[in-house]
C-alpha cells in the first residue's frame, strides 16, 4: 500500500486488488460521492477529494450547463457515475462527466451499461495533486473522446486520437470554447463574486452564438 497525503487531499494506493473486490467496495459506497476508486488492471486508488478539488469541480461542471443552454445545446450531466468494464479491466468516477452529442441516446435511461451505451462525451478531470494512476489510459480504454484537466491553474483539453490523447485547442464536445477561454473562466471564478461570474459567462456565451 502507498499513501499520498497533502494539505489539500489524500490517495491510497494498493495493489493486486481482484475485480471481486473493487466492486465490494463499489457496492459499499453506491450512495456516497466520497471516496473516489480508480481501477486499473489491479492497481486501486481511493481518492478523498479536497474542498478545492470540489469547488474546482462544481464550477467547470456549471460552466458546462451555462454554456450549453446559452447555445441551446442539449447536455445530460451523470456527474461523478462510475464507468466500468470488466473486460478491459478498468474502472473509475470522474469528477463529471456529460453526454452531449450523444444525449439523445441515454436521455430517457435510468441505467447506463457501458459495454452497450455509449461513454460520455466530456469527462473533467480536477487534478490539484497528481493521480498516482494515470487516468488518460483508462479513459483512452473505455473510449471517451474528451477530458479537461485542471490543475489548479490551468485547464487543458484532450481528445481522443486513435488510443491515445491530442492536446487540442478547442473543445468538440462543446465549441467555441477553448483551453484559453476555460483557464480565463476558472481564474476568474476565485476572483469575481459567483453571480457576477455567471452573468459574464453566460454574456461571453451569448456573444460566441451571434457572431459568424
Amino acid at each position: 500500500m502507498a499513501t499520498v497525503a497533502s494539505p489539500l487531499e489524500q490517495r491510497i494506493v494498493l495493489h493486486d486488488i481482484s475485480w471481486e473486490t473493487y466492486e465490494r467496495l463499489l457496492t459499499d459506497h453506491t450512495d456516497s460521492s466520497s471516496p473516489r476508486f480508480t481501477y486499473d488492471r489491479g492497481e486501486l486508488e481511493i481518492l478523498g477529494p479536497s474542498a478545492e478539488h470540489e469547488i474546482a469541480n462544481r464550477t467547470l461542471a456549471l460552466l458546462v450547463e451555462l454554456v450549453a443552454e446559452e447555445l441551446s445545446i442539449e447536455v445530460t450531466n451523470v456527474g461523478s457515475m462510475t464507468f466500468k468494464r470488466h473486460d478491459r479491466q478498468a474502472g473509475l468516477a470522474p469528477d463529471s462527466s456529460f453526454y452531449i452529442q450523444n444525449e439523445e441516446r441515454i436521455r430517457d435511461k435510468t441505467h447506463i451499461d457501458p459495454t452497450t451505451d455509449p461513454p460520455p462525451d466530456l469527462i473533467i478531470e480536477i487534478e490539484v495533486t497528481r493521480s498516482a494512476i494515470p487516468k488518460l489510459p483508462i479513459y483512452a480504454r473505455l473510449g471517451v473522446p474528451e477530458i479537461w484537466r485542471f490543475d489548479g491553474e490551468q485547464v487543458t483539453i484532450h481528445q481522443l486520437a486513435g488510443r491515445e490523447y491530442d492536446d487540442a485547442p478547442v473543445s468538440a464536445a462543446l465549441p467555441p470554447l477553448t483551453s484559453q477561454d476555460l483557464t480565463r473562466f476558472m481564474r476568474e471564478s476565485r476572483s469575481l463574486r459567483r453571480t457576477v461570474w455567471i452573468r459574464q459567462l453566460r454574456d461571453w456565451a451569448r456573444a460566441s452564438r451571434s457572431s459568424p
